[in-house]
């Protein structure tokens, strides 16, 4: 096994499928459920379509990158206000993957499992964890997801092929029963789920051999698959009605499983799957903003880390209720950042059309 500091293909690809098949399968769901009803799973084929387009446009993106940290490119081609322009809204974009499945987590823990204990503790944990592997690097990072993600699959599948006497795969139709409305709301999450690919911008530099389109397709089929299992899962389990109320549908699942008549609660083995994917996500976060603040030196990145981490911390620990939560993912997170990943990528796209200068050259070269 090298040790350079950087991950193989396999690592980089099974870092991604834990952070963004996370956000997936609880944040993304229970939005397609709630928007599209029975047609979620219509909503995700269809927001698919165009982003093979998009896909494609990544991995033109990344063979422009030659390897080279996107921030730092970015910065050689547009100059710095262009390029605190397109690096900003990514930082913060970052910055709201990060948060948004903090509060989750917190949430979900404090609801099924830990009732009793402070939501801040349970925040602080597993902020300073991931603060703590992000320090590290992505090399312990991509090693640690080799290890859980295979688990976290075999998981997968145990849940899906254990309820299959349980499901019904007629509740999934008929499709179109509402009109194209519902079907077009849930396309907007669908597409906010896939928008997260753009990760592979930033962590292409990290990767061994180059990450080629075949790499972005294979990738882009997972996430849909990730997020169509559980999805048709669950509307063929509960039915479409109840699945739409439902907060956390893809932990609910777990609850129906039972080995034989005598042994079920098999729910712990959820709880194993979500913090693989919350320590993944929120730590490969936190590093890639450090590196998009470009922070080399061991106070500063420690300090860094520290207020990044804090003002997550503190952020959960303002008075809302789950339902504004909700809301708000719903009505202002998922669009705005779908809009906002999409100029992103046009703009950087953009930049990539243009034909180097000397000195961009020369960096190359170097």
């Amino acid at each position: 096994m090298k040790v350079d500091g950087k991950i193989g293909i396999s690592q980089a690809i099974m870092t991604i499928m834990l952070t963004v098949g996370i956000t997936n399968h609880v944040t993304v769901i229970p939005l397609l459920l709630s928007s599209a009803k029975r047609d979620a799973w219509l909503s995700v084929l269809l927001a698919s379509i165009p982003f093979i387009g998009w896909v494609c446009l990544l991995a033109f993106i990344n063979t422009r990158l030659h390897r080279q940290p996107l921030n730092r490119w970015i910065l050689r081609t547009s100059g710095k206000f262009g390029g605190y322009l397109i690096l900003t809204p990514l930082l913060v974009s970052l910055y709201g993957m990060a948060l948004v499945h903090l509060i989750d987590t917190q949430t979900w823990t404090t609801v099924n499992y830990l009732p009793r204990t402070p939501e801040w503790v349970t925040a602080l944990v597993l902020v300073l964890l991931c603060a703590i592997a992000a320090y590290g690097g992505i090399g312990p990072l991509g090693m640690t997801a080799g290890v859980l993600l295979p688990l976290v699959a075999l998981l997968g599948f145990y849940v899906a092929f254990g309820n299959m006497p349980k499901k019904d795969y007629s509740f999934l139709l008929p499709v179109y029963q509402f009109g194209p409305m519902p079907i077009l709301h849930g396309m907007i999450y669908a597409g906010g789920g896939f928008a997260e690919l753009v990760l592979l911008l930033l962590l292409q530099h990290h990767v061994r051999q180059p990450l080629r389109l075949i790499h972005f397709l294979i990738m882009f089929v997972i996430i849909i698959i990730l997020t169509l299992s559980p999805l048709t899962g669950a509307i063929a389990e509960f039915g479409p009605i109840e699945s739409s109320r439902q907060r956390f549908p893809a932990f609910e699942q777990w609850r129906l499983l039972t080995i034989g008549k005598d042994i079920e609660n098999m729910e712990f083995f959820a709880i194993f799957q979500w913090l693989s994917g919350s320590f993944t996500r929120i730590t490969l976060c936190l590093m890639l903003m450090t590196e998009i603040l470009n922070v080399h030196t061991v106070k500063a990145r420690t300090l860094v880390l520290l207020v990044l981490g804090g003002s997550m911390i503190a952020v959960t620990g303002l008075r809302f209720s789950d339902m504004t939560f909700v809301r708000f993912l719903s009505d202002l997170y998922y669009p705005i950042y779908l809009v906002m990943t999409i100029l992103l990528t046009l703009m950087v796209a953009g930049l990539a059309l243009r034909k180097p200068n000397r000195e961009e050259r020369a960096d190359h070269d170097a």
